[in-house]
């Protein structure tokens, strides 16, 4: 699949959960699909804005590949939750591996020289624990009752992802400023049409 970088574009934090606005990062997916982790340098600075990490932290090749691995997993998900399908096995595979590997980096005590040291691998500038931190979140949101307010933009070549939190669960739009407003002016420009220039006729 051919996947479109598009420069100087901010992210998107309309998602309503951590691992969904992670999902967010591949936009557009209704169409060709427009990636913005093409480089590691676009996870860490992903990592920051996200509140995951206070300052610089260490992302090579091979972490954004994982880090993409996770998010198409989680959007897997996420898919086959609001398309009424079963979960893929593969995605929960996936995501398991991130769950698993936070488990062994737990804190512990270490004793030296009769005095114990606290020893904690998961530290906030560390870019693979906040990918943990993004598995664990996916988790909770697909295995649990929270799914049921999953929602997939239908936007002409949108197909943003979020959690309605609505109180009426019925919010239809990734944005109300974005499609919102676009649906709006196309439902406008249509009326206008039929009524012979009048919207109001």
């Amino acid at each position: 699949m051919n996947v479109v970088k598009q420069p100087a574009q901010p992210w998107v934090w309309y998602g309503g959960r951590l691992s969904v606005d992670f999902v967010n990062t591949r936009r557009n997916r209704q169409a060709s699909g427009v990636e913005y982790l093409t480089q590691p340098g676009d996870l860490a600075g992903w990592l920051i804005a996200a509140g995951l990490a206070a300052g610089p932290v260490r992302v090579d090749s091979t972490l954004l590949d994982q880090a993409r691995e996770l998010r198409e997993a989680i959007d897997a998900g996420i898919g086959a939750r609001v398309a009424g399908e079963a979960f893929p096995a593969a995605a929960a595979a996936a995501i398991n591996s991130w769950l698993a590997e936070g488990s062994s980096r737990a804190a512990r005590l270490e004793i030296s020289d009769g005095v114990a040291m606290l020893r904690d691998p998961r530290g906030r500038e560390d870019a693979r624990r906040a990918l943990e931190l993004i598995a664990i979140d996916g988790a909770r949101l697909l295995g649990t009752q929270e799914r049921a307010r999953l929602r997939i933009c239908p936007g002409p070549g949108c197909g943003g992802r979020f959690v309605d939190v609505s109180p009426a669960g019925r919010r239809q739009w990734c944005s109300m400023a974005v499609c919102g407003n676009r649906a709006k002016a196309a439902r406008h420009r249509d009326a206008t049409r039929i009524t012979g220039g009048s919207p109001e006729a």
